[in-house]
């Protein structure tokens, strides 16, 4: 066969390249060659199959397959499946949680400004990231409190654990997640303490987010002190599909319908949608139809579940 490079040259130089690592730059040297002709010689020996790779994958191709068919489907930047044979709802989010660690511990960088939803799976999240380094990260509650119902899964405490185990900063958003009437929330958002915390979900880097519906026991009881089972039936029949921050949305991604909503004292649907990465982080057969909702309206573009919820978003 006739090469185009000297089949020797071809050769020394992708082993100095593969076999000894050496960039470049120190192969042009070695060689007596410009690094431009290296990196020519390097991809002639990969079009002529005198260099090949082989990826020996440790990980299942199904989930890897799975992932990208949902991606391509929803146009979503990225899908993260958790890959576990257990039907209980407390193991399922532990292994999306710790999915979700993995995934932030590689995607934040410094200066990052990460809002936080609040919601029992996001709480579970700390727990499992591996850091020993201080980080200029500040975490910042995406909504008020919700009451007294179960305190460590709530907003402040979740952004406060997450600047704990980063090493980095948090806020604290003092007021509840709802008000009664517009007139109290509009008296709250006017305190200075508040605005200035409410004013950073307007420029949030990354968003990580639970995904709440509005048919689960769990999610009904976490907005109770806020509405009454009235009021929360009346949203279902508007064509509500899921909440996230509190915020109700339906199969559109709107929340206009909804008079709860204005009563909200967190970030907008307009700011989350504002916000570069949007991460959805829930799983369970039991929020299936939730989490397809808000993934089908574009409010988020990472979504982070298992596999019993992946395999029936295709």
């Amino acid at each position: 066969m006739d090469y185009k490079y000297d089949i020797r040259l071809i050769v020394r130089c992708v082993k100095m390249h593969y076999e000894e690592n050496l960039k470049q730059n120190e192969v042009a040297a070695r060689l007596g060659i410009s690094k431009a002709t290296v990196s020519r010689i390097i991809n002639y020996a990969k079009e002529k199959g005198i260099v090949e790779f082989k990826i020996n994958n440790p990980y299942p191709e199904e989930i890897i397959q799975l992932e990208k068919k949902i991606e391509k489907k929803y146009g979503l930047l990225e899908v993260i499946i958790a890959d576990l044979e257990s039907d209980d709802e407390s193991d399922v989010k532990k292994a999306i949680a710790k999915e979700a660690a993995k995934y932030l511990s590689r995607v934040l960088k410094q200066g990052m400004l990460i809002g936080v939803s609040s919601g029992t799976t996001l709480a579970e999240i700390p727990k499992h990231i591996e850091n020993s380094k201080t980080n200029d990260y500040t975490f910042i509650p995406m909504v008020g409190g919700n009451g007294q119902y179960i305190p460590n899964i709530q907003t402040n405490n979740i952004a406060l654990n997450f600047a704990r185990v980063f090493k980095a900063n948090s806020k604290i958003l003092h007021a509840p997640a709802m008000v009664e009437k517009i007139e109290n929330k509009n008296i709250l958002v006017g305190d200075p303490g508040i605005r200035s915390v409410l004013s950073l979900t307007e420029k949030l880097d990354i968003a990580v987010m639970g995904i709440g519906s509005c048919t689960l026991q769990s999610t009904v009881k976490m907005i109770a002190e806020f509405i009454d089972n009235k009021e929360l039936e009346s949203i279902r029949d508007k064509g509500a599909v899921a909440d996230v921050c509190n915020i109700f949305i339906d199969k559109y991604g709107n929340g206009d319908a909804f008079e709860s909503n204005e009563r909200v004292i967190g970030i907008t649907l307009e700011d989350i949608k504002r916000t570069p990465l949007r991460v959805a982080v829930a799983g369970h057969r039991t929020k299936f139809e939730a989490i397809k909702g808000v993934v089908n309206t574009g409010i988020v573009n990472v979504l982070i579940t298992d596999l019993s919820v992946a395999e029936n978003l295709v």
